[in-house]
């Protein structure tokens, strides 16, 4: 089986931070693989300042392209919107039957995860693996956790994409949190600027 770590977000836009924790879950779960799922619409996320979802798997796959086990997916563009993990975990089990798939998710979804779809069935079936964010203790999480919950000691990055798109509104030159070629490709196809009034 093949283990296989899934990093579902927007990536609106993916950043320097997304790559270096799918780095360590990559050395340290370990996992033999990272699937970056990228979400055309959360629905738990206001879309006002969504990029098209093409343009952020574009950046995605610029962005992974020099580590031969990170692999982007597109599953949810083909699933109805907003996108439920669990159904895209089901699918995903369906298509993908010689891997063994893990969900890594952050402090601040599992403090939040009464809120998703059928959460209880999720943590029944899968295994999650949750890395620290700034200001949200995992001690904060409202439910008993399973033991397919795992802790990572992952090094806290406190880079967001709502920080990037803000920067990028006001002209800041923030190449240097975004992956190789991913700010050039933001500036060529005009993304995240500031909207005419």
């Amino acid at each position: 089986m093949q283990k296989t770590g899934l990093l579902f977000g927007s990536f609106n836009p993916i950043h320097i931070g997304h790559l270096a924790l799918a780095n360590y879950v990559l050395e340290y779960a370990p996992f033999d693989e990272v699937w970056f799922v990228v979400s055309p619409q959360n629905p738990l996320k206001n879309s006002e300042d969504l990029a098209p979802a093409q343009h952020r798997l574009a950046m995605t796959n610029l962005a992974i392209n020099a580590e031969p086990r990170f692999k982007s997916s597109d599953i949810e563009f083909s699933m109805p919107v907003p996108s439920y993990t669990l159904n895209t975990l089901q699918r995903l089990n369906e298509l993908h039957p010689t891997h063994d798939f893990s969900l890594i998710i952050g402090s601040d979804n599992l403090i939040n995860i009464d809120r998703w779809h059928n959460f209880r069935t999720l943590l029944q079936e899968h295994s999650l693996l949750v890395y620290p964010r700034p200001e949200y203790p995992i001690e904060k999480a409202v439910i008993a956790l399973p033991k397919s919950v795992n802790v990572l000691n992952a090094p806290m990055l406190d880079i967001s994409s709502t920080l990037i798109r803000k920067g990028l509104k006001e002209k800041k030159n923030l190449r240097f949190l975004l992956p190789a070629g991913v700010y050039d490709y933001i500036l060529q196809h005009r993304l995240y600027q500031q909207k005419k009034e």
